[in-house]
């Protein structure tokens, strides 16, 4: 028997059930409210349906059933889609990472040398980066056929790192060398007016009090210094000098006329 004429028996005799059912309304119904468990059973113990007949309609109620739950299931599966879509991707992400930590692992002392050759020809490599990278395929590869350049990388690159500190050390002390005598010009009050700016910007007020003193007149923005402090630009004449302040550290300084 073919479904559709499964479908039209079930039909006419669920119909025909249901017109005989007690307290039935007389509203045309779908078939598929018409055909359930619950119908079907009734219809069944009234004596409608053959053995045959009744195992064929009950098995096409719960082909039914099992479709809807399926699609319930494909749902919950589509919402779970991108979680799982995410995780895989992590995972595929993990492996990527393992594999590489093996290649590292996978080292000799002829890989090693042409990353070390690489490392030292790159302009923008840190000399310190550098150093470490000699000096671990120095003790690592001891019988290299490459340790006399791997020494020679670690030689040159350590007289670099001593060369750059000593030109450091060099410039502090030209620095140093230089505020001292800035200093002691200032204290002699022989300095221009560009330079008295240059050597109190942004001082406090508790410093400028050691190196000048205190001030002949003092405002809440400034403070006054008059007397022979710096020669004037336009005139030549020695001037005082007026020391602009926010929060307490100088902003700005300029020649003042007593």
């Amino acid at each position: 028997m073919n479904k559709r004429l499964l479908f039209q028996i079930v039909f006419g005799a669920a119909s025909l059930g249901m017109t005989q059912l007690p307290g039935r309304a007389d509203a045309p119904q779908s078939l598929d409210a018409q055909i359930s468990p619950h119908r079907l059973n009734i219809l069944d113990r009234r004596g409608y349906f053959t053995p045959v007949f009744k195992k064929a309609v009950h098995d096409l109620v719960d082909a039914k059933a099992a479709v809807v739950a399926a699609q319930d299931d494909e749902k919950g599966l589509r919402a779970k889609l991108p979680a799982l879509e995410a995780q895989v991707a992590e995972a595929d992400d993990k492996m990527a990472k393992l594999h590489q930590q093996l290649a590292d692992l996978d080292r000799t002392d002829e890989t090693d040398f042409v990353a070390l050759q690489q490392e030292m020809s790159d302009a923008n490599a840190k000399p310190e980066d550098q150093r470490v990278s000699a000096q671990a395929y120095v003790w690592a590869y001891p019988a290299s056929p490459h340790q006399a350049d791997a020494q020679h990388y670690l030689e040159a690159v350590q007289k670099k790192i001593a060369d750059q500190a000593q030109a450091d050390a060099d410039a502090e002390a030209a620095r140093e060398a230089a505020h001292a005598k800035l200093v002691q010009r200032a204290q002699a009050r022989d300095l221009s007016p560009v330079e008295w700016r240059d050597f109190l910007l942004n001082m406090s007020q508790e410093d400028l009090l050691k190196f000048l003193g205190p001030p002949q007149n003092i405002d809440h923005d400034y403070w006054v210094y008059s007397g022979a402090w710096t020669e004037d630009p336009i005139t030549h004449q020695k001037v005082g000098l007026q020391i602009n302040f926010n929060a307490g550290r100088v902003l700005n300084v300029t020649e003042k006329e007593y």
